[in-house]
């Protein structure tokens, strides 16, 4: 009986590195559709703002607050009808640190 513990313990010691690494990026998963959400409603405060004559870059900073708004990139364009596009892009931190630095994106446009 002895021996099956000791079987156990190696065995889970083997599986800590692999239990470690899903839980990285499950976190990381939650982190990106965190600052997706983020990304997406500065947007579309972006797309709001424009179309009453405030400028998009503010109102999209003031959406979100943290992390997130030290990033964030902000595009804001008006077509010839009078639409207004607010296209938002962030970067965020990466756990793990072989993949790509991760960035959410979104855009919302605002017709008068």
């Amino acid at each position: 009986m002895h021996r099956e513990r000791g079987q156990a313990a190696v065995e889970l010691v083997a599986l800590l590195p692999l239990i470690a690494l899903l839980a990285m990026g499950g976190v990381q998963v939650v982190a990106a559709l965190n600052a997706w959400s983020a990304a997406h409603e500065s947007a579309r405060a972006g797309a709001r703002a424009e179309l009453v004559g405030v400028p998009a870059r503010d109102a999209a900073r003031a959406a979100i607050m943290g992390a997130p708004a030290r990033n964030l990139h902000v595009d804001a364009t008006t077509r010839a009808d009078g639409t207004h596009r607010v296209r938002v892009r962030s970067t965020m931190p990466r756990l793990l640190p072989w993949l790509p630095v991760p960035t959410a994106s979104s855009q919302a446009e605002a017709r008068p």
